[in-house]
Parts: C-alpha cells; sequence; structure tokens
C-alpha cells in the first residue's frame, strides 16, 4: 500500500531489488538470498512470501529481507494469495498446495502443475498451465480445473486488474 514494488532477478535470480512507484534502475539489490526468487506476493499483514523454483517457500521480513522461516520443499513458481482467509496457494512438483500461515501446514489442492496463479476479483483462482504452456484453466472449490482459454503459443503467467482501478 505504500507503493513499494519488489523484483527478482540477478544472476543466481537469489537478489531481490526494492523500488517506489517511480522505479528506476536495478543495480544495488536490496537483499541478496541462498534461494533464488521465482514470485513473490504480500499478504495482508505485510508479510513478503516467495517461491524459490524448487526449494521451500520463504516467509520475508518487508523491511529488511530477512528469511523469517521455510516451509516445505519442492514449492516452484507460482504464488497466490486468497483475498479472504489469506491461505497460499503455490505451486509444486506435485501439482497446486494450499499452505495455512497459521498453522503452518500444507494441504494438496491439485495435480496440475501450474508456472502462474491468480486469484479473480470473485476470489475464483485460476491458472496457466506448465510445463504444458497454453491453458489458462479456472478451479472449482474441489481443486477441478476448467479449460477457459487455450492458446497455440506459450502462455506463461495471468494476472487480475484490482476492483476499483483502471485494470478492472
Amino acid at each position: 500500500e505504500d507503493g513499494t514494488v519488489f523484483a527478482s532477478g540477478g544472476a543466481a535470480r537469489n537478489q531481490i531489488f526494492r523500488f517506489d512507484l517511480e522505479g528506476g534502475a536495478a543495480s544495488t539489490p536490496w537483499v541478496t538470498l541462498d534461494h533464488p526468487i521465482f514470485a513473490m506476493a504480500l499478504d495482508g499483514s505485510g508479510v513478503l512470501w516467495a517461491t524459490t523454483g524448487g526449494g521451500p517457500l520463504l516467509k520475508l521480513d518487508a523491511t529488511t529481507g530477512e528469511i523469517l522461516e521455510q516451509f516445505g520443499d519442492s514449492i516452484t513458481q507460482a504464488i497466490a494469495i486468497h483475498p479472504e482467509d489469506g491461505t497460499i496457494y503455490v505451486s509444486s512438483s506435485a501439482g497446486i498446495e494450499i499452505f495455512d500461515p497459521v498453522s503452518e501446514t500444507f494441504e494438496h489442492f491439485s495435480d496440475l502443475r501450474v508456472g502462474s496463479l491468480a486469484f479473480d476479483n470473485s476470489g475464483v483462482l485460476w491458472a496457466a498451465s506448465w510445463p504444458d504452456r497454453g491453458d489458462i484453466v479456472r478451479f472449482n472449490e474441489q481443486g477441478e480445473p476448467e479449460l477457459m482459454l487455450q492458446f497455440d503459443t506459450p502462455a506463461d503467467s495471468i494476472a487480475f486488474g484490482k476492483a476499483g482501478t483502471l485494470l478492472e
């Protein structure tokens, strides 16, 4: 909400850069971690969460970049935080897992492997498939995907404009 933008990069993909809304050059990393960072999301309490391309889910301090805790293994590249209950949906080598940050436990949600996850403004989860990169699916509450779009070329990412913005 303060306009901070986080971006990952660097030769080992393990650096996080921090910008304000004006942007700037990615010259000095805000923090360099021992894990590559594939995707990040802020939860409702301001905690920064990150996926590591096959390692743990990271809980990061959004002020310092310090790793506060690590959870699980085989967490791949996608993350989305449920807008109502704060549960964290992540891609894994087995599909999609739901991480409960209160109980600090994972629950399997779907066997479909995905490269990107996003909630629409109704709280419904969508994804871009991976490694078969061309399908956009929407999930029902049981974790069953429904094909919504199919591209002839790879589709790697999905996002929804927030309600009340120009991209709504």
